[in-house]
C-alpha cells in the first residue's frame, strides 16, 4: 500500500510540475513551479527502485538521502513563505522568513551536513534504515524533521482559521482546509516519532497523505486566483 501511495504522490507532484511548466516559461509564478518541483525530488527519491540507481551514480555513500533532506527544506521555505503571505498572517510570515526562521533553517541545514558527515553510510539505504542504530544518523532523522515540522506548525493555525470562516468562497475555504490537514499531519508525524511504539508504516502513510492535501490546497488556491478575474 505504501509504494502504491508512494507512487500516486509522485504522479501528483509530476503532473503540478508540469502544469506549471508553461508559467515558468512566461515568467510567471515561478516559485509554485520550484515547489512542485523539488516535491518530486524528494518524492521520487523516496521509492527505493528510484533511489538505490540515483545512489549509486553518486558513489553510493547515500548523498541522495541529503538531497531529499535539502529538497525538503527549500519546499518547506518557499511553500510556507507563499502560504503565509497568501492567508495575510505577518507573525507566520516573520516566522519563516524573519531572523528566527532563517536562523531555524540555517541551523537545520548544517545540522544535517555536519550529522551526515560524522556518520557511516557506506551502501545505498532509502532512508538511512540500516544506520538507525548510530547516534548521529538518529541525529540527523531528526534535524530533518525539525524544520518542516517547524513551518507546517506555524502554517496550521493561519489555514485553519480560514477553513473555518464563513466569510470566504467555499474554493478557499477548501483550499485553506487542505493546507491546513496536510501541515498538520506533518506534525503529528513529529509525534508519532517520538512515541515508543512501532510506527514506521503510519509515519509514512501519513507523510505522503501530507504531500496530497498540500499539492490539493495549492492546486485550488491558484485555481481560486485565476477565476476571479472572470468573476469581476
Amino acid at each position: 500500500m505504501i509504494s502504491i501511495l508512494q507512487w500516486v504522490v509522485l504522479g501528483v507532484c509530476l503532473l503540478c510540475t508540469a502544469w506549471r511548466l508553461p508559467a515558468v516559461r512566461s515568467g510567471h509564478n515561478r516559485g509554485l513551479f520550484w515547489i512542485f518541483a523539488l516535491a518530486s525530488i524528494a518524492v521520487a527519491l523516496s521509492i527505493p527502485s528510484i533511489y538505490f540507481p540515483v545512489d549509486k551514480l553518486l558513489g553510493g555513500h547515500n548523498l541522495a538521502n541529503v538531497i531529499v533532506r535539502l529538497s525538503l527544506f527549500s519546499v518547506f521555505f518557499l511553500l510556507a513563505s507563499r502560504v503565509a503571505a497568501a492567508y495575510k498572517s505577518p507573525r507566520a510570515l516573520k516566522l519563516i522568513r524573519g531572523p528566527v526562521g532563517l536562523l531555524v533553517l540555517a541551523a537545520s541545514t548544517v545540522g544535517i551536513l555536519i550529522t551526515f558527515l560524522l556518520s557511516e553510510v557506506e551502501g545505498s539505504s532509502p532512508g538511512l534504515t540500516r544506520f538507525g542504530d548510530q547516534p548521529t544518523v538518529a541525529a540527523y532523522m531528526w534535524i530533518g524533521l525539525s524544520y518542516t515540522a517547524y513551518a507546517a506548525a506555524i502554517l496550521v493555525p493561519a489555514t485553519a482559521k480560514t477553513a473555518l470562516s464563513a466569510g470566504y468562497a467555499l474554493v478557499d475555504r477548501s483550499a485553506a482546509a487542505c493546507l491546513s490537514m496536510g501541515f498538520f499531519l506533518v506534525c503529528i508525524t513529529l509525534v508519532l516519532k517520538l512515541a515508543p511504539l512501532p510506527v514506521g508504516s503510519l509515519v509514512q502513510l501519513l507523510s505522503f497523505g501530507s504531500i496530497l492535501f498540500v499539492a490539493a490546497g495549492m492546486s485550488l488556491v491558484w485555481f481560486s486566483f485565476i477565476r476571479r478575474p472572470a468573476q469581476q
